[in-house]
């Protein structure tokens, strides 16, 4: 189901997570990049003091930079926001496929008025528990619909079509999601580390060869030990390794639960087939909330 489609607060959630998620990598790479660059200008040992003097003002004025951004990005809250958002987003997210599958409590046993009003209560309560987000929520997009045409249209069909919709557009897509970010984070995490490994032999290296040519007028340790430290932080910021554990893991429960769902399924064990597999998604986002990780 395409993104526009869904609730109101799905949509306005999703955006201001990826508004800070793009503002926070980028500002920490700046912040990594500018104590690199402060380090590369330290490398040779300039012989005049005014020589000195104008590396050690433009080296303090990076650090200075990047202190002021380090400030900033505490002071905003960025990272925060970046999980809350993308908890509030896929809260919505799962309630609505709940609410279009006629799961628990939107069962096909109560009208469709009821279900309505049920999923708009339920909407409220999840925004209450993001009430801190409410001053940079789009208002543009709060003033979408709450239930969508598309929404009303998909809970209309019939068993067998809700059925092959949700092992189509939610079972697999989410498969086919989370079996590419696995392999996009294990292979990043290999260069990543790679990287690090090769700046760190370069750090050795490079004091082998001082100690070798001690009156050398080039010292490359510290480049090469900050380049090595920003990898280490870099590999942090984005968990390259525990995304990857972590939507290996997704995968595999959600083939199992699409297996399942090739059943023939009545509308009672369907309504529970999708609240089960909702449970086992929605547990992926309550994580990251908890453990802060993307």
């Amino acid at each position: 189901m395409n993104d526009n489609n869904y609730p109101n607060y799905f949509i306005a959630g999703d955006i201001a997570s990826k508004k800070a998620q793009t503002w926070y990598i980028r500002l920490v790479a700046i912040d990594l990049l500018l104590m690199v660059v402060s380090a590369l200008l330290s490398i040779y040992n300039y012989q005049t003091e005014e020589s000195k003097t104008i590396v050690y003002w433009i080296s303090g004025g990076m650090l200075f930079m990047a202190m002021l951004i380090s400030v900033f990005l505490k002071l905003k809250k960025y990272e925060d926001i970046w999980y809350r958002g993308r908890a509030l987003a896929e809260s919505c997210k799962t309630l609505t496929w709940r609410f279009i599958m006629r799961s628990e409590y939107f069962e096909s046993t109560i009208t469709d008025e009821e279900a309505k009003h049920r999923f708009v209560a339920r909407i409220r309560e999840i925004n209450n528990q993001f009430v801190d987000l409410n001053k940079i929520l789009s208002a543009k997009k709060l003033n979408l619909p709450v239930i969508t045409s598309e929404m009303e249209k998909i809970r209309k069909l019939s068993l067998d079509k809700r059925k092959k919709y949700y092992l189509d557009e939610r079972i697999q897509s989410q498969i086919d999601w989370y079996s590419s970010k696995a392999d996009n984070n294990k292979s990043k995490y290999e260069r990543w580390f790679l990287g690090v490994i090769v700046f760190q032999f370069l750090a050795v290296a490079s004091i082998v060869y001082l100690i070798k040519v001690p009156m050398s007028n080039f010292n490359l340790v510290g480049l090469f030990s900050t380049v090595s430290a920003s990898g280490f932080s870099w590999l942090q910021v984005k968990k390259y390794q525990e995304n990857k554990e972590a939507y290996t893991t997704a995968t595999s429960e959600l083939i199992l639960i699409k297996a399942e769902g090739n059943k023939n399924l009545p509308e009672d064990k369907f309504s529970e087939y999708v609240l089960d597999s909702e449970n086992a998604m929605s547990r992926e986002h309550t994580m990251w909330l908890a453990q802060k990780r993307f």
